[in-house]
């Protein structure tokens, strides 16, 4: 796939357009992936589907005729069967050259029995996916009579101290090379979010004030009779926002943040889809439009609970007769909460020093009225040994159940006003109206000013995400997290549009491109979720998504200082001409 789309490949999908004429290129691959032998053939039929959302992200099927002659047979000594791998490539006729032009489709293997040969026509039809199946127990990787365990830590078995937390990288890797002998991979850290450069500007300071935000957070354990790609998964969900699947360049297993797009440069734009459009399809589906994603996660598992709660000097005092050896890194304490705290309020267990309340997400000391009255909190006790010194902390994980909730909104004061029935007063669709409302202390607001989606334009349409594997989300941080890409996917991915164009091999999904829709005036922006061609009728079908900047990375790359020429193509290209005129005029956006 090539980083740019050139002129030269838009004149030979245009002359195509009008003298369709295809080739395809098999290099048939042995164990160690090296090219054993290859085969053109004439391409008679068939497709080929990429989505962005499955673990099998490429499969095709293709009709084929072999351009020299002679029959390819099905037979275990031929060069095309069970235990050979494919390269595919599709070749476009280029008439300034007066030959073909390929392009890489990537790397697959077969899903039935070789295919089906037809003797009379010579042709061979053949049925294939991408190295996924490899893993998912289709063709190989379902595992026999293996118990795995993967423990979140290692610890002293005398003492019952933890000497070193296994990090969810190193598992991914190990079942990759272990399990499936992969070791052509790019795997990333698996992690807490503000961890991560991509959505925290202090994430080294965060990584080293938080050393297990990429930790496995509990104990693992697989059964016989799972595949490698289930305990891949496993791994990977742990936290929201990642995705894995083989690069159709390198064939490379890859484990990554699923790309926001936000500095990307236009790969395909408008004039150019255009002039290859045939038909476009822009109908949304009301029916999956969510704009709040309520999520209710593990109900806590305490190892102390404790009701008599006293509260003097910002000072949480309890008295916990079990608790007999001091502070323990790792312990689990809930508290029914006397009273509402103030900023920087401390915790005190028995005599023990006073030590800190902080927030998990972003270590820093809980604000005012974060702990409701007669309410239950639990708090996960962190100690390390820091200059010779013991240095103990209390870290706020949230009520006893985990619950936070993510609402999709254009940011502005609707200056309307309900009351509860305590009579207070509180503005629609304002962060205290949800709290209120809704019962939950944790609610996060992401505002997207011009989303047809949001609150203010569609009221609040509510989803909810409970049991299954959202009981394994072990605190507010994290359900917040969890909330907020899952109200991603419910308000981003509905707003798409599909079309149909000339076939274009060379295009993937997660790509930005630019399009006017034919009922607007307006040039916007989309990211390619999934892309099907048809080699029969010389077609490509794109599905895309509205792409949509989220206000606090506008606010942080325009800054007060900055002017237009301080912008990397890859930014400017997320606005339109009217947001760069305003702000070239000193406007926000």
């Amino acid at each position: 796939m090539a980083d740019l789309v050139t002129q030269e490949d838009l004149m030979i999908v245009l002359q195509h357009s009008a003298n369709p004429c295809l080739k395809l290129k098999t290099d048939i691959l042995d164990k160690k992936k090296k090219i054993i032998g290859s085969i053109e053939w004439g391409l008679q039929g068939g497709s080929m589907s990429i989505n962005g959302e499955s673990d099998v992200r490429r499969t095709a099927n293709f009709t084929v005729q072999p351009t020299l002659k002679g029959k390819v047979k099905l037979t275990e000594n031929s060069i095309l069967w069970l235990n050979k791998d494919i390269q595919i490539s599709i070749g476009l006729y280029n008439p300034r050259i007066r030959d073909y032009k390929y392009y890489p489709l990537g790397c697959y293997v077969y899903t039935d029995t070789s295919g089906t040969y037809d003797a009379t026509t010579d042709n061979l039809t053949i049925n294939c996916a991408d190295f996924m199946k490899k893993l998912d127990g289709t063709k190989n990787g379902q595992l026999g009579s293996l118990i795995i365990s993967f423990p979140a830590y290692k610890e002293n078995k005398e003492t019952g101290e933890v000497i070193e937390h296994n990090i969810i990288r190193n598992a991914v890797i190990e079942i990759l090379e272990k399990l499936a002998r992969i070791t052509n991979h790019r795997i990333d850290d698996i992690g807490e979010y503000k961890a991560l450069p991509e959505y925290n500007e202090l994430w080294e300071s965060y990584r080293e004030k938080n050393p297990t935000w990429n930790a496995i957070p509990y104990d693992q354990e697989f059964s016989a009779g799972c595949s490698v790609l289930s305990i891949l998964t496993t791994f990977r969900d742990l936290y929201p926002n990642y995705e894995m699947f083989f690069s159709m360049e390198e064939n490379t297993f890859v484990c990554q943040l699923k790309p926001m797009c936000y500095e990307d440069d236009i790969y395909v734009d408008n004039s150019f889809l255009r002039r290859v459009l045939i038909s476009e399809n822009t109908s949304v589906d009301m029916t999956t439009v969510r704009n709040i994603c309520e999520v209710w996660g593990q109900v806590i598992e305490t190892d102390f609970y404790n009701e008599e709660c006293t509260f003097s000097d910002n000072i949480y005092s309890v008295t916990i007769e079990e608790y007999e050896e001091g502070y323990f890194n790792g312990d689990t304490i809930a508290l029914k909460i006397p009273s509402i705290n103030q900023e920087g309020a401390k915790l005190r267990i028995n005599e023990y020093e006073i030590i800190p309340i902080l927030n998990e997400a972003n270590e820093e000391p809980i604000k005012a009225n974060e702990l409701k009255q007669n309410e239950v909190y639990a708090f996960k006790i962190k100690k390390k040994r820091v200059d010779e010194q013991d240095e103990v902390k209390a870290y706020l994980l949230g009520q006893w159940q985990v619950h936070a909730i993510n609402v999709l909104t254009n940011g502005k004061k609707s200056g309307k006003f309900v009351t509860s029935s305590d009579g207070e007063e509180y503005e629609l669709y304002s962060k205290e109206y949800f709290q209120k409302f809704y019962n939950c202390e944790r609610v996060d607001m992401t505002i997207i000013v011009d989303s047809p989606f949001v609150v203010e334009k569609l009221g609040e349409i509510l989803d909810v995400k409970v049991s299954g594997e959202f009981e394994n989300i072990t605190s507010n941080d994290l359900a917040a997290d969890r909330a907020k890409w899952e109200n991603w996917k419910n308000c981003r991915l509905t707003d798409n549009i599909t079309i149909t164009t000339a076939l274009l091999p060379f295009l993937d999904v997660n790509k930005k491109v630019s399009y006017k829709r034919s009922d607007s005036d307006v040039e916007h922006q989309y990211i390619i979720s999934s892309i099907s061609h048809d080699f029969s009728g010389f077609t490509t079908t794109i599905t895309m998504y509205r792409f949509y900047p989220l206000y606090e990375n506008i606010l942080k790359e325009i800054g007060t200082n900055k002017v237009l020429k301080s912008f990397s193509h890859g930014v400017l290209s997320k606005y339109t001409h009217e947001e760069l005129a305003r702000v070239t005029h000193g406007q926000k956006l």
